[in-house]
This record gives C-alpha cells, structure tokens and sequence, in this order.
C-alpha cells in the first residue's frame, strides 16, 4: 500500500480517537475529504521487484491511486457519509476543509474528517537550485522576507475533526478552532504566468473570506501562508 494512504489512515483513527469519536462504533454520519501527492511509491515498487512479485494491477491501483484514498478510509472505518478525494496541488487540504464545512452546513453529515498527505520517498534526494524554479537558492524558506527567494518540498500528513459549533458544544467537545468563515477562488490568467499568484486574485479571495467571516481586516491577528507566501 502507498504509505500516503497507509498514513492517511491512521490519522484519520488518531484523530477521531482525539475527538471522543470510536471508529466502527458510531451512530453519527460521518464523511472524509482527503488529498495526497503523487503516487511515486507504486512506480518504484514496479521498477524495483520482479513482476511476479506484486499484486495485478487491479490490486496496485486500489492501493495506491489517488481516486481511492477517500473511499479507502471510509471502507475501513465504516464511515457511511460523502467520501470524495479532493486535489487542487498544493491548495489541496484546505479546499478540503472549505468544501466539507460547506457539508456540515447543508446537513449532509454530522462530522467531516479532512486532509491531505504526501509522503515522498525520494524526498531524501534533495533537489538542484535552478533561477526563476519555485526552489530555494539555500534551502530556506522564507515567507514575507526580504530575503525570500523560494519555496522548498516537505513529507506529512494532517487531518482535523470539523462539526457545527452547536453539535460541539452539545457534546462537550474539546474544541480547538472555530472556522468563521472561508472563500476560494481562481485569477485565471490575470497574473505573469501559470505557476504565478496574481495580486487581484489574492485580494479578492481575502476580502471575500474576511466579508464571509464576519470580520474585519485589523482584526486578524496571525496570518499562515504558503511557503511562496501565497
């Protein structure tokens, strides 16, 4: 199995366990929205063993590809809510969240698991500094910084439990956060190229989130970005 998936998975047990939720003991109707990286790991294994060795390609694919990350995890932990593999690259896991509080809020489940993870074996290798490449000259990433000259890759995972606040509440949940509000958007071709953040798109997504959110620009107090500073 692609460690992605395997890791996937057992964050989703630890993280319902966190919430005071048993997998495969539950009445509440819960759904997952999960993203992953690429799938490396099952190219490796069929250039590195014997064909006779590995599963059919059937039982490759259901074990590796992205298409089944979700739908795995709710087999497994007998979750009978919307069970959707979600990718947008690196904007992944927080559309997923964006997309399964917008579930919450239509009533089609009680809890949503969401998430993403990559899990890269050749991560190890490092990379080469080429100019005007998303890569670090030395490394470093450095966000907002004068300095900034890059971005550099990561393995992880991560999955966070989201109910209503009025459900929380009323299960004495241990809460940790609380999503005011949230927006997406795309800048189409408004910017310098493909890979490229435009300033207009960007304004408008924040302003659209704050406007969402109920809040007002001076009242956000700390602001998590992309490693580009996206």
């Amino acid at each position: 199995i692609d460690p992605q998936q395997r890791h996937f998975l057992m964050s989703c047990v630890h993280a319902l366990e966190n919430a005071g939720i048993p997998p495969l003991n539950t009445n509440q109707n819960i759904g997952v929205i999960a993203s992953c990286g690429e799938t490396t790991y099952y190219h490796a294994a069929l250039r590195s063993k014997p064909p006779t060795t590995l599963p059919d390609k059937f039982q490759m694919a259901l074990h590796h590809e992205k298409d089944f990350l979700a739908t795995k995890v709710a087999f497994q932990l007998d979750l009978k809510g919307p069970a959707i593999t979600l990718q947008a690259a690196c904007g992944s896991s927080l559309i997923g969240i964006h997309t399964a509080a917008g579930m919450l809020r239509n009533g089609e489940c009680d809890v949503m698991l969401a998430g993403g993870v990559l899990v890269d074996p050749d991560m190890s290798e490092g990379y080469k500094y080429q100019s005007q490449h998303i890569f670090s000259r030395d490394g470093n990433c450095s966000p907002f910084s004068k300095d900034a000259n890059g971005t550099i890759g990561a393995s992880g995972v991560g999955v966070v439990v989201l109910k209503s606040l009025d459900r929380a509440r009323a299960d004495g949940d241990r809460i940790y956060a609380v999503i005011e509000g949230s927006a997406i958007n795309n800048d189409g071709r408004s910017k310098m190229s493909y890979t490229s953040p435009s300033v207009s798109g960007q304004e408008s997504v924040i302003r659209q989130a704050l406007t969402n959110a109920g809040v007002r620009g001076d009242q956000v107090g700390y602001v998590e970005a992309h490693g580009t500073g996206t």
